[in-house]
């Protein structure tokens, strides 16, 4: 135990020692409860049996079918025209949710599991993770595959985890195995391999929002946050964050799921504003996070629902 302190201490010994930015602190003086309010639960939803060419049901065409209730959702993300995408390992299907239609559509052609991992892209295509079990790729709205994204050629990498930079289209695939955060290029050939050091041990979970990429590592039991320009500073956000099973970083928040503590913790402007027991929340066995709009969304596997909580400053 004396030797695993001491890596983390000189892991964060010399993230201090490099160009950073400012520490922000991880504590606020006073957590505001109302910061995490309760919003719209999913435990399924109708089925859209035949959409038209652009994902909507057709009437025309049979419709909508009966309503199909969750197994054991993985993993969430939210588009910015507003559809929710969820994978769902019980059921080894990804659905897209018109929270408008009160639809769902299952994408055909890809299975999730337990490793399955989403992410967003501007225009709202939804890219598809799947550690070695299958390519990366990229959907659009209509579920019509569009891109396979190439990761970095000899390397054997595979990513865990995925996340998209908004603003410029770039891929960012994390192999938690090998220590090895990639970014590849729009088109979805060619990149670069970012500094391992930038990488905190034993990666954990990663997110994206605003042009920087956040990382939780098992060995540090912290937080950094990557700048993808310029010199790819490093930033400690957290560095007692326990042992993060699921980021998600949006709007100016950024919320981790503590697996050892079973905690939820939400931070705004880098001060801790909720941290709040997976019970109190209804949570069970929570696997992935998601921000958009100021709304968070929790997919929890044990409970076989999608929850979304409002967030306050």
């Amino acid at each position: 135990m004396s030797g695993w302190n001491e890596s983390r201490r000189t892991w964060l010994r010399g993230l201090a020692m490099a160009p950073l930015l400012p520490l922000l602190p991880t504590r606020s003086t006073a957590a505001e409860p109302r910061s995490l309010q309760p919003g719209r639960v999913w435990n399924g939803g109708r089925i859209v049996q035949r959409p038209n060419a652009a994902g909507f049901p057709d009437p025309g065409m049979g419709g909508i079918g009966p309503i199909t209730l969750f197994v054991f959702p993985v993993a969430v993300a939210v588009a910015p025209t507003g559809d929710i995408y969820l994978a769902d390992a019980g059921l080894g299907a990804i659905f897209r949710i018109d929270p408008m239609l009160e639809t769902m559509r299952a994408i055909s052609g890809i299975r999730a599991s337990q490793q399955t991992r989403l992410a967003v892209t501007a225009d709202g295509s939804l890219v598809v993770a799947s550690g070695s079990a299958a390519p990366l790729v990229r959907i659009d709205r209509s579920g019509r595959l569009v891109q396979f994204i190439n990761q970095l050629p000899g390397a054997g990498t595979y990513y865990d985890e995925i996340a998209v930079d908004q603003a410029s289209g770039r891929y960012y695939g994390l192999d938690k195995v090998q220590r090895r955060l990639e970014e590849v290029m729009p088109h979805g050939h060619g990149g670069v391999l970012l500094p391992q050091q930038a990488v905190p041990e034993l990666p954990s979970a990663m997110a994206m929002a605003e042009g920087r990429i956040y990382l939780a590592g098992r060995a540090c039991q912290c937080i950094v946050a990557v700048d993808t320009f310029g010199g790819r500073d490093v930033e400690v956000i957290a560095d007692e964050a326990g042992q993060s099973i699921g980021l998600a970083a949006g709007d100016g928040w950024l919320a981790a799921l503590d697996g050892r503590e079973r905690v939820l913790r939400v931070w705004r402007g880098g001060a801790l504003v909720a941290e709040s027991e997976f019970a109190g929340l209804g949570l069970i066995d929570p696997r992935g996070l998601a921000i958009a709009q100021q709304t968070l969304y929790v997919a929890d596997g044990a409970s076989r629902r999608l929850l979304s909580f409002r967030l306050r400053a």
